[in-house]
Formats: C-alpha cells, sequence, structure tokens
C-alpha cells in the first residue's frame, strides 16, 4: 500500500524581489517539513529577465531561526539541466535539504547563471535580492485619468487586459505596465509590446489631463455642429410645412365643385391620354407624370430620390441636367451647414456642371480652415496641396505649428514622429536636414537592439549625411551576411565543409545561421556525433570582425568572435552559393586555421537594401 505523503508548510512568502544587474530574479521561496522522512526541504522560484535563455543557476541558501538568527549556510545550490527562456519561471521542483531542524527562515543568495551559449555571469559581491518589483495598480494611481488611458491603449493596438501596473523607469532598467521587466536599451516591452516612450507620455498625469481637454473641446464642438445642422433641418422643414400650408388654404378658398374637378380632370386626362392616345400617351403622358414626380420631390429638398427618377427618364426633357442639379443643390445644403467634407466630395461627382469645380476647391478650403482650427495641421496641409493653395495663411500656419511640434518630439527623442513631421514639410526651414537627424539617431537606435535590416535601410536612405558613408562601408561584411535572409524571417545560411568536429574530432560541416534582428545560431554538422549547436548569441559585424554579445549589469556589451581574413565574390565552386568568405573558426577557438564559409548574396539591383 501507498505510503501517504505528509507535508506541514513552515514558511512561505510570495514576493518580486530583484538586484540592478542580476538575469533573473526572486519569485517566491517557502520552507516545508516533509513528515515522511522528517527532514525540512527549501524551495524557491526564479525568472529569467534577461534576453538569452538559461540552463543553470548557482545559489547560496541562508537558514535563520524564528528569530532571525543565521544558524546555517546550504552552499552551491545547483538548478541544472533545462533551457529557460526569458520570461519563464524555475526552480519550484527542485528541493533543497535543509540540515538544521530549527530553521524557520530562508534567504537565498544568487552565486552564478550560465546561459545556453556558454555565458557565465557571477555575482561577484554576494548582492542580494533587494530591490522590489512590485507596482501600484494603474488604476489608482491614474484615478479618473484611467479611462483616457484605457481609450490611448485601444488606439496603439494594446491588450488593456495586460497593462494594469504602473509603470517604473530607471537608468538601467524599466517596468512595464504589464509587470515586465526590462532593459534600458529596449525601446519595446519584451512582453506585451508596449513602447517606452509611448508608456512614458500615455502615464504622464499632465499628458493624459491635456488629451481629456482635447477630447472633450472635439466631442463639445461636434456636439454644437450636429445641434446647428439639425437647427437648420428643422428650418427648413418649417419652411417646407409653411409652403404646404399656403397651398392648402388657397385650395379650400375654391368652390367645392372646383375642387372635386382638380382631383377629377388629371386622372381623366391621364386615363384619356393611356387609353384614348394609345402609344402617343405611353411616349409622352406617362414620362411627364413622372417627370412632375421628380420635380415635386426636388422642389420639397428630397434630392436622393430626385436624382433617382431623373437618372431613370435617361433623355426626358432635362431630366439628365436635372439629376445633376440634384447633387448641386445638394452639396450647398451640405456646405451650409458646415459639412465640408460631404459637400466637396459632391461638387468632385458632378466635375464640369456649372461652376462645381470652383466650388470644390471653395468648401475644401473651407473644410482645410475647420481642419487647422482642430489642430490637425498635417491634414489641413495635404488638402491645401491638393487645391492648390498653398499661398493661404493657414497654410503657413500649419508648416509653423508642424515644425515646432517636430521639434518638441525631437527633444522628448521621440524620433520617429518627429522624422514623420520633418519629412512631411520637405524643405520649410531646416526640416530636410533634421528629418536625416532624426533617421540617423533611429538608425542608431536600431543597430544597438539590433534591428540590422531596419537600421541599414535608414542609413541607405541618409547617405553622405554625418558619417553615415563611413558607416556603411564599415557594414559592408554585415549587409553580405545577412543579404538572403528570407521575408518570412527565415536565416541566411552559410556553411563550412571540410572542418574539424570541436567535440571529438571527426569530420564535419559548419552550419552559420544569421538573422538581420542580429541572432545567431552556429551549429555543427559531425560525421560522428550528428548535428547540434555549439552558440546561440546576437551578434554585429563592424570592419570586418565579427562579434558576440554578452550582458554585464542588463547592458549589451561586444567581445571578438572571428576575424574575417577575406571575401571572395562570384565564389560559385559550390553548388547554390555565389560567395565565400575567409575567416578564423568562430565554432572551435583551438583551430588556428583559417576556414571558409560559403553562402549567398542577393544582388543590389535584384533586392535592393534600403
Amino acid at each position: 500500500m501507498e505510503k501517504e505523503e505528509k507535508k506541514q508548510l513552515l514558511e512561505e512568502k510570495n514576493i518580486h524581489l530583484w538586484f540592478v544587474g542580476s538575469p533573473i530574479a526572486l519569485q517566491s521561496m517557502k520552507l516545508e517539513l516533509d513528515m515522511n522522512v522528517g527532514a525540512i526541504f527549501a524551495y524557491g522560484k526564479f525568472m529569467n529577465v534577461q534576453p538569452e535563455s538559461i540552463r543553470s543557476v548557482v545559489c547560496d541558501i541562508i537558514c535563520y531561526d524564528s528569530q532571525r538568527h543565521q544558524i546555517d549556510v546550504i552552499r552551491d545550490c545547483l538548478y541544472d539541466g533545462f533551457e529557460i527562456k526569458r520570461n519563464e519561471d524555475f526552480g519550484t521542483k527542485t528541493p533543497f535539504r535543509v540540515h538544521n531542524q530549527a530553521t524557520r527562515n530562508i534567504e537565498f543568495v544568487l552565486k552564478s547563471v550560465t546561459t545556453v551559449s556558454g555565458q557565465t555571469w557571477q555575482n561577484k559581491d554576494a548582492r542580494r535580492f533587494n530591490m522590489s518589483l512590485v507596482q501600484d495598480s494603474i488604476y489608482n494611481v491614474q484615478a479618473d485619468l484611467h479611462k483616457q488611458f484605457m481609450d490611448s491603449c485601444t488606439k496603439a493596438n494594446l491588450d488593456q487586459t495586460k497593462l494594469i501596473f504602473h509603470p517604473k523607469f530607471e537608468k538601467t532598467y524599466w517596468l512595464c505596465a504589464c509587470g515586465t521587466l526590462n532593459w534600458n536599451d529596449e525601446s519595446r516591452c519584451c512582453n506585451c509590446g508596449a513602447g517606452k516612450q509611448w508608456l512614458k507620455d500615455n502615464t504622464d498625469k499632465d499628458y493624459l489631463q491635456n488629451e481629456q481637454v482635447r477630447q472633450q473641446a472635439q466631442a463639445d464642438k461636434m456636439r454644437r455642429e450636429a445641434a446647428e445642422k439639425e437647427r437648420i433641418d428643422k428650418e427648413k422643414q418649417k419652411e417646407e410645412f409653411r409652403k404646404r400650408k399656403e397651398t392648402y388654404e388657397k385650395q379650400q378658398k375654391q368652390s367645392a365643385n372646383k375642387k372635386k374637378f382638380g382631383k377629377i380632370i388629371p386622372i381623366i386626362l391621364l386615363i384619356v391620354i393611356l387609353v384614348g392616345g394609345g402609344y402617343a400617351g405611353v411616349v409622352y403622358g406617362v414620362p411627364y407624370f413622372k417627370y412632375r414626380s421628380a420635380m415635386s420631390d426636388y422642389e420639397k429638398g428630397s434630392y436622393d430620390e430626385a436624382k433617382e427618377k431623373f437618372e431613370k427618364m435617361g433623355d426626358y426633357a432635362d431630366s439628365r441636367d436635372m439629376a445633376q442639379k440634384c447633387v448641386y443643390s445638394k452639396a450647398e445644403s451640405y456646405a451650409a451647414s458646415g459639412s465640408y467634407k460631404a459637400a466637396s466630395e459632391m461638387y468632385q461627382s458632378i466635375e464640369g456642371y456649372l461652376d462645381s469645380a470652383d466650388k470644390y476647391n471653395e468648401t475644401m478650403k473651407l473644410y482645410a480652415d475647420k481642419l487647422y482650427e482642430e489642430s490637425k495641421y498635417i491634414d489641413a496641409m495635404t488638402i491645401f496641396k491638393d487645391i492648390g493653395m498653398t499661398d493661404e495663411p493657414n497654410y503657413e500656419n500649419c508648416q509653423k505649428n508642424v515644425y515646432s511640434m517636430a521639434g518638441r518630439d525631437f527633444k522628448k527623442g521621440i524620433y520617429k514622429r518627429a522624422y514623420d513631421k520633418y519629412a512631411y514639410l520637405d524643405g520649410y526651414k531646416d526640416s530636410k536636414e533634421k528629418a536625416s537627424e532624426c533617421l540617423y539617431k533611429l538608425a542608431v537606435t536600431d543597430y544597438s537592439k539590433p534591428d540590422y535590416k531596419s537600421a541599414l535601410e535608414k542609413f541607405e536612405q541618409i547617405k553622405g549625411y554625418k558619417d553615415v558613408d563611413q558607416k556603411l562601408k564599415s557594414y559592408s561584411t554585415l549587409m553580405k551576411l545577412i543579404s538572403a535572409v528570407g521575408e518570412d524571417g527565415s536565416p541566411a545560411v552559410w556553411n563550412a565543409y571540410g572542418v574539424k568536429c570541436p567535440k571529438c574530432g571527426a569530420d564535419a560541416e559548419y552550419i552559420l545561421e544569421f538573422n538581420d534582428n542580429g541572432n545567431c545560431k552556429l551549429g555543427v554538422n559531425c560525421s560522428k556525433e550528428g548535428t547540434f549547436v555549439v552558440k546561440e548569441c546576437r551578434f554585429k559585424v563592424e570592419n570586418n570582425v565579427l562579434y558576440e554579445a554578452y550582458y554585464v549589469d542588463g547592458n549589451m556589451k561586444f567581445k571578438k568572435l572571428a576575424d574575417i581574413k577575406k571575401i571572395n565574390e562570384n565564389d560559385n565552386s559550390r553548388e547554390g552559393k555565389n560567395i565565400s568568405i575567409e575567416m578564423t573558426d568562430p565554432i572551435n577557438p583551438k583551430n588556428k586555421d583559417i576556414i571558409r564559409i560559403y553562402g549567398n548574396v542577393i544582388p543590389e539591383d535584384t533586392v535592393p537594401l534600403g
């Protein structure tokens, strides 16, 4: 019979502690008495907070009695044999036996962390987990402004249900509103994708209050416009009712017999025309009454109904002209009520009719002025350009405002938003140079992430600016290495043939995979050992040196992985490859011979870079 498992919980703490630079965070710890064996066991729960996957962790566990006096230390507790990715937790299934039975409290002290690429981080100063990563509720901090934040999330296509904490921004790291720790050089949350600068803006009380005021003002303006349109419609209805009433009163003054005949004669006339007139009645009588019906709708202001009837009548009388006149009159009524965009679209649909072209420009100009008043400067500028009215005062006012807004974005470090504005200004003042500076800063940031594809595309756009040409020359080998990266994100693959396995020395082939997002995988296909991965890391190539990344206190550093000696263009000696590169061995440092890797470079005239 299986023995019943009996355990007693002595201590449990659900915490979220960290110290600056640590690759892992401590989430919880507990002490448990296993009464079946009469022993106490310690458990810890950790989370990987760095970009690279973790293979092993070593900790010391300090033991305290109930009075918090240190009574023992369990040294070199090893968590091993796994591949923990970023934001994944581990440790809850790994117990460590406590030797001193008086232990009632524990403390974990991190000693070292080893990544799957073989890099080992050490806690040389024996720093403790002492910094709380617990965040305030974003709702409690923002209070009545929280709805404004939720609206901003919706516009940015972010999941509101995840962004429940108030973010924190420190010198070396930042905590996202989803609770995830990110390093300072990461512009987007590695978990939910929220932008760092976006979070700063949209959790700033002044920003949210200004946005709230702006949206309220816009809503008030829309309500006023709707009320004004409703008032005008009611006035029109009153006028139509007055006219109908006058007509009715005139008819009432006529004699009863005349009223009867007034009703009967048209009917008799129609019957006579249809029955007695035969073909002529059909051809001339029926269209006449349809025409009169359409004219009646037009005179009542039912322009859509009238237009439909006139269009069905084809060439009868002036029906085609009247169909256009319906649109023209409807456009006039819309323009009178301030619906300039809708009015302009109607005028445009009857281009060539009367002065519709001039009316189109007139209403579009009024619409642009309206957008200017609503602070939609770029939209207003676009319209002024389209209708050839760039000499209008409000066009110049738009330029000034967009230029100022771009400057504010630049000072805040929101370079993408600033670039979009400077680029749109297209030569206003020094906007072209400032647009280039924005792209330059964005490219440098992309390169440091790294996001090589985006960085190189931006540098290509601003050739000749500052030291861009020199940088592109320095990155020329990098461009070749990642040239064949697939649009679906598949890596560019390079192979070295006739090399030796770093494990057993047997004949082997190297497989080197490079992605334009800065990740690379170095593997071996050994004739004895099979295929295995030697290293996965981030990389960069500058001035013909291949570097691999490592992390110090959360900051990315680089060290040399190989020297690139020679590039052999148009080397077709290997089937399916068009280039080879001679370099020192990046996989087996003991090999002092130069190896040759074969790959593909997409010609620039086929797939232009940038």
